[in-house]
């Protein structure tokens, strides 16, 4: 070796080493390589968004989805198109050395075109209140912020207990929640808001089936006849008291038991889900659950 290669491998071995690449699990048993720390964030899921802004790493998110609308300074982040077709090219203009999908939104073609690219994709999964949980630990984890994400699945968790103590001996009321009412589309007890119905203390009317979120009839809902209904309208959603009018028999009508509950609080995964919960158990039982645990309400 030459004089002048000796002095450039000892100039190497001086040089300080990158932040170290570690192997990290998702929700789907990949092993994905991570620093320790990234330091560019690209997130494709709503409640990842807000996850990160809860943990203080607002500097470090770089992309976000058309769909990222809280915290409101998660709308000024650059936006890379939805979370279930988002711009690639936009994603790898950002250079992100960790990117967040759902596996409920995002296609396996989608994640594949992912991986070919090159780009360092962690993917969640969660479909229930304690998988939630265990995503916000997963979240803190593998963005460097562990204790951060231990202390909001800690809040949360509270809130679930407290919830669980507050109704407990209490009535179980049969409840429906319409995810869309036209057409009339409605939420299975195998997704994260039938557990939430089911630790709010009622019993969700809708049977298990091939669809999680089956879309009903006249007959079907004639037929269940629930003590109450719970819809989550988008902006623009008529009164949802007034698109019940055209069944009176029902009992949920005839006692005014329809409420309205933001459907951020109750689909997204996340810390506002103590609020979704707590919304649903008050709706359910008529007592206030203002002592529970939970986030700032927007």
């Amino acid at each position: 070796m030459t004089r002048f290669g000796v002095l450039g491998l000892l100039f190497c071995l001086l040089l300080p080493l990158p932040l170290s690449a570690a192997p990290r699990v998702d929700a789907l048993g990949r092993r994905v390589e991570l620093p320790e720390e990234p330091q560019r964030i690209v997130s494709l899921v709503p409640s990842v968004t807000e996850i990160l802004f809860a943990l203080g790493l607002e500097e470090r998110i770089v992309g976000v989805t058309s769909f990222c609308t809280y915290p409101e300074r998660a709308r000024s982040k650059p936006q890379v198109g939805g979370y279930a077709n988002p711009n690639l090219e936009a994603v790898t203009l950002q250079r992100p050395d960790l990117v967040f999908i759902s596996a409920d939104s995002a296609s396996p073609a989608l994640l594949s075109r992912m991986e070919r690219l090159g780009l360092p994709v962690y993917v969640v999964y969660p479909r229930g209140i304690e998988a939630t949980v265990a995503m916000i630990r997963a979240v803190g984890r593998v963005t460097g912020a562990t204790q951060g994400g231990e202390r909001l699945a800690r809040q949360l968790t509270a809130a679930v207990a407290r919830v669980r103590v507050a109704v407990a001996g209490r009535k179980r009321p049969r409840v429906l929640f319409c995810v869309m009412v036209r057409p009339l589309i409605v939420a299975g007890p195998e997704t994260l808001v039938g557990d939430l119905i089911e630790v709010a203390g009622g019993v969700n009317v809708v049977p298990t089936g091939v669809s999680r979120y089956p879309t009903w009839g006249n007959e079907a809902l004639l037929l269940a006849d629930p003590d109450l209904i719970v819809v989550s309208p988008h902006p623009g959603t008529p009164n949802p008291a007034n698109l019940f009018t055209a069944w009176p028999e029902l009992k949920a009508v005839k006692t005014g038991r329809i409420v309205s509950i933001p459907p951020d609080w109750v689909h997204r995964p996340g810390p506002r889900l103590a609020l979704g919960l707590t919304a649903l158990a008050e709706a359910m039982h008529g007592i206030d659950l203002s002592v529970v645990s939970a986030p700032e309400r927007p």
